[in-house]
């Protein structure tokens, strides 16, 4: 076999994976954590490549250990971190990273700067090399970067913490986006000083925003030009998940070409997918290209942690006391510094998104590992040729100390961090909810027992055995006692409940948009509105973030008020009222959803009654506006209705071929067939517009008794002038006394007008086809109040335009006059 560079490679690459499956599926068994157990493998494989025993007895591998532990650092960087930044970011819940991103930036900027700065310090004063600020200065910013994949991964593991994994992840994403713009900078500082120049503080400054802000930029353009791509894709997971690779390594690529941030484009473009792309990927991609990038980000995890591992064994010089004295005092130093960069960030951290507990403060502190960042860094510090081969290795060897003693001892004590703080279970209320979950699947397994006990192919079964298997010996009653009640207040099982009550919400609309019954922007206005009742207090009802898609907003009202611009704003209106009508179907859905999972879920009666009432509010609110829109617009809710029922039936066909595939009555080249069929009249269903429309001017004015003798010149006439206006419930149309000069002719819905006679006032219910404002023609004023009853479709004449079209036609200015005489007379 050649041993050329490529084969070694992928022997590597091959070695590395089948490590890694080997650790994985000791890890649990060993009570280490994963990356903790690669980086000392790594080690001893380096050590070994190091001291010739791999060139003694294999040879093959020793030029693999070589080749790799040669590799250039700017390599790792391009080829590792696009993945697991894109995965990190993508993994994130993008409303809880908004809520707590304040927090996460004051950790990933200020706190790195206070990080930086402090180490820079240590590094000055205490190391026995005489460095300059500039070198110190760039020590610190490579040294500062965090890498807490091991806790996470833990985290993830024993809790559920949700809100501290985001912390953590978040922290870690902008942080070393931040350590390699300040190392990038710092490190030309460096270069700058052995060439005898200066650089001013506040060049660097304005050029750390510009590297941050550009970045950004990249990341949100790139984004949205592969959001449009994958809009118009229709379940292809080659196509989406392809462009998503392609994209982030792109993007990365792009940035750093343009010497801007690569990081913070990766992240912006990977929480462009995980909140705008949720919609635009197809939903049968969505949980699949999540898996491809979890996959991804493992494969990149195992070889990274290995690689760094050899690389540390292989190119670090261990044989300077000196050098491990200055490590001992850098180790404690950064955990001191951490700590201090934590502690002096809590009160304000405090202020922010519900704050920060003791607890969670402590485990930011001791998760701040350091890892392939942070070395690859420092391995391109330790090949530039403009610096003394002496600075190259002393910054090197504290790099990968710091990174390996990081890892092995924060990283395998977290769990007993997490132990002593109480942090390695679920919170005592959500806890109280899952164990009445399993209490409720214990029952369903007890009642499913006798029938499987009758089961004449089961009779010879030791039903002791089973029953001891399954968890089923142990009374549900004695279950009970592992969570007394009155150790968890009613106030916190009541707000777990309510939170999963949310949660399961905010599922369903998914299951409607993966079902193809609820539109993108339905789906996503749906979701935000749940995941606004869940700040802080979750809140069942009323839900105001919804309701107000049901009004006309106020951007709106001031548009159609300005010429030339009146026709967008209708168009605007009847796409917001099909919005609204879609918000409202989907809301209504997933509230008869969620009672069902009341009484497995409440806490006592009292809540389950509470909750009930709650729902029972939010649904005749709803029903409300969906019955006038039925009244005021059949024609939009026949045209959803029938889309809706359409998509069923196909995601019917599809689910019943599957099936057959499943049960071997079809060839899966017959069912692929069948399926590409169903999928494209399912596309072909999604492009079909299904926006309301605004009654046409001529059915109206063909339906008017004084329109009917008019000559059909004029009635064109009047059509060119009409003006369409569109009225949310319970808003003021027009108010007496107010300039007005127009007669408007209700085409949908129903108007309450107030006019006034003789110091008196009159009430009155105008329908479909009347006149509103009539004396204003006289007047110049607005005669009464009137307001829309009910979503309202008004045709406006405007009065200079009709009454130079009276002054041509006389029968039409004989017409409006008989409009006059009654209305002046009452």
């Amino acid at each position: 076999m050649h041993s050329e560079a490529g084969v070694l490679i992928l022997i590597f690459v091959s070695l590395a994976l089948i490590i890694g499956a080997g650790v994985r599926s000791l890890v649990k068994s060993i009570q280490l954590p994963y990356t903790v157990c690669l980086l000392t493998i790594g080690l001893c494989l380096g050590y070994l490549e190091r001291i010739g025993i791999t060139e003694q007895y294999a040879p093959l591998l020793d030029k693999t250990l070589a080749l790799v532990a040669g590799v250039d650092p700017h390599l790792i960087l391009f080829l590792f971190l696009p993945t697991l930044v894109f995965e990190s970011a993508f993994s994130l819940e993008v409303h809880l990273f908004r809520r707590i991103f304040a927090q996460i930036a004051l950790l990933a900027v200020p706190g790195l700067v206070i990080a930086t700065t402090l180490t820079a310090s240590l590094a000055k004063w205490m190391f026995p090399w005489d460095w300059s600020w500039a070198l110190c200065l760039m020590f610190g910013a490579l040294i500062s970067a965090t890498d807490p994949v091991a806790v996470v991964a833990l985290l993830k593991e024993v809790s559920s913490r949700k809100r501290l994994e985001t912390l953590l992840e978040g922290e870690s994403l902008l942080n070393d986006g931040t350590a390699i713009v300040l190392f990038t900078l710092f490190f030309g500082w460096v270069i700058s000083s052995q060439a005898s120049q200066q650089i001013s503080l506040v060049s660097l400054t304005a050029n750390f925003t510009w590297v941050v802000t550009a970045g950004l930029l990249v990341g949100v353009v790139a984004g949205g030009l592969v959001m449009i791509w994958i809009g118009k894709v229709f379940n292809d997971p080659l196509i989406e998940i392809t462009l998503s690779i392609a994209t982030a390594y792109l993007v990365y690529y792009i940035a750093e070409s343009l010497h801007v941030s690569g990081i913070v484009a990766v992240v912006a473009l990977a929480l462009m997918f995980a909140g705008i792309g949720r919609t635009r990927i197809s939903p049968e991609v969505g949980e699949f290209l999540h898996n491809f990038w979890g996959m991804m980000a493992h494969m990149a995890n195992t070889l990274i942690f290995l690689l760094v591992g050899i690389l540390i064994a292989s190119r670090v010089h261990w044989d300077n006391p000196e050098s491990w004295v200055t490590l001992g005092i850098l180790y404690i130093g950064i955990q001191i510094i951490r700590t201090f960069s934590v502690f002096i960030l809590t009160p304000l951290l405090k202020r922010f998104s519900g704050g920060i507990t003791r607890e969670k403060a402590i485990v930011l502190t001791w998760g701040g590992l350091r890892g392939a960042v942070s070395l690859a860094l420092a391995l391109i510090v330790a090949q530039e040729n403009l610096l003394p081969k002496e600075i190259g290795d002393q910054v090197l060897f504290l790099c990968a100390g710091i990174v390996v003693l990081s890892i092995v001892i924060n990283g395998s004590t977290m769990s007993w961090i997490l132990a002593r703080l109480h942090l390695n279970q679920l919170p005592a209320a959500k806890q109280a909810t899952v164990d009445k979950a399993q209490r409720l699947i214990t029952e369903d397994l007890l009642k499913l027992l006798p029938k499987l006990m009758g089961n004449s192919f089961l009779k010879g079964a030791d039903w002791d055995e089973v029953k001891h298997n399954t968890g089923l010996l142990r009374p549900i009653e004695v279950k009970d006692k592992d969570h007394e009640p009155n150790q968890v207040s009613s106030q916190e099982l009541t707000i777990a409940f309510r939170r999963r009550l949310l949660e399961t919400e905010r599922q369903h609309y998914w299951l409607q948009f993966e079902k193809g019954t609820l539109g993108k922007q339905s789906t996503n206005k749906l979701v935000e509105a749940v995941e606004h009742a869940l700040d802080g207090e979750p809140k069942i009802a009323p839900r105001e973030t919804l309701y107000r898609y049901w009004q006309t907003p106020p951007l709106l009202h001031l548009l159609r008020n300005i010429r030339g611009i009146k026709k967008i704003a209708v168009s605007l209106s009847f796409s917001r009222i099909t919005l609204g009508y879609e918000i409202a179907r989907g809301f209504i859905q997933a509230q008869d959803h969620l009672e069902s999972y009341i009484p497995s879920l409440a806490p006592n009666e009292e809540e389950a009654a509470a909750v009930k009432q709650l729902i029972a509010q939010n649904k005749l609110k709803t029903q409300e506006y969906i019955e006038q829109l039925r009244n005021t617009f059949p024609d939009l809710v026949h045209t959803l209705e029938t889309h809706s029922a359409i998509r069923t039936l196909l995601n019917r066909e599809r689910t019943v071929v599957k099936q057959l595939l499943n049960q071997a009555v079809l060839d899966k080249p017959e069912a692929k067939r069948l399926v590409q069929n169903i999928e494209q009249r399912m596309a072909r269903l999604q492009r079909v517009a299904t926006f309301a429309k605004p009654t046409s001017p001529e059915e109206l004015l063909s339906q008017l008794n004084w329109c009917k003798n008019l000559a059909v010149e004029t009635q064109q006439q009047l059509i060119k002038i009409i003006e369409h206006t569109l009225y949310s419930s319970g808003e003021w149309i027009i108010h007496q006394g107010k300039p007005f000069y127009g007669l408007g002719i209700i085409a949908k819905g129903s108007i309450e007008a107030y006019e006034y006679h003789l110091g008196k006032k009159f009430r009155k219910t105008l329908g479909p086809g009347e006149l509103v404002g009539t004396l204003s023609l006289l007047s110049g004023v607005s005669p009464g109040d009137y307001q829309a009853m009910s979503l309202v479709n008004m045709l406006w004449l405007p009065g200079e335009k009709l009454k130079q079209l009276m002054a041509k036609d006389s029968a039409l200015a004989e017409a409006i006059g008989e409009l006059l005489q009654p209305a002046y007379n009452s």
